[in-house]
């Protein structure tokens, strides 16, 4: 029975619950980023300068099915998030992955697109609280389809996606001003990743 027993458990990276086989998981974590602006010498009939805000608020639920089969859903209830038609402020990430072999992954759904390596950076692991001013020329998340892996260990990574087209720095579900689309690509190597380099 022990042997079949599920596995909980809760730590610093989140609620990981989990078949006895690892077949099926589900892993739940988030953050939460704040900050307050605060201009000195304000005209005190001037309001609404001065605030507290919660940059990002996101709940973050991933895991697989049939162990092959990844899914991941971010949602974000940060200030400035307003509801629309095209659900485009709630839910940043929502993809399905295919994971047969680390070489050739399928991914579907709303991903970033692989352009802009800041940008590909989870907000929770940036060296500053903005990004740099480049990252505003590329998308941040669309809606499509993409072929990556990694080859030679983790020497070598490629993605190569078909996506429905966003303007630079936008995000967006469902593209009703236009019928371009992306096409994007993207080689990273580390060459030294499997040395004592």
């Amino acid at each position: 029975k022990a042997s079949t027993a599920p596995s909980v458990t809760l730590g610093a990276g989140g609620l990981n619950i989990s078949t006895a086989d690892t077949n099926f998981t589900l892993k739940i974590r988030g953050y939460v980023q704040a900050d307050s602006r605060v201009f000195l010498g304000d005209d005190e009939g001037v309001k609404g300068n001065d605030t507290f805000l919660l940059r990002r608020v996101r709940p973050i639920f991933e895991g697989a099915v049939w162990r092959n089969y990844e899914y991941r859903l971010m949602f974000d209830f940060g200030s400035g998030v307003t509801s629309g038609t095209g659900n485009n402020g709630f839910l940043q990430d929502g993809y399905f992955n295919v994971h047969y072999r680390d070489e050739a992954q399928l991914q579907v759904g709303k991903m970033k697109e692989p352009v802009g390596l800041e940008r590909l950076q989870s907000g929770a692991n940036l060296l500053f609280i903005e990004r740099g001013l480049p990252t505003q020329l590329v998308p941040n998340r669309d809606v499509g389809v993409q072929l990556h892996g990694k080859l030679w260990g983790n020497t070598l990574a490629y993605q190569v996606g078909y996506f429905n087209g966003v303007e630079d720095g936008g995000s967006g579900d469902i593209e009703v001003t236009g019928d371009g689309k992306d096409v994007a690509a993207r080689l990273f190597a580390e060459p030294f990743d499997r040395t004592n380099i």
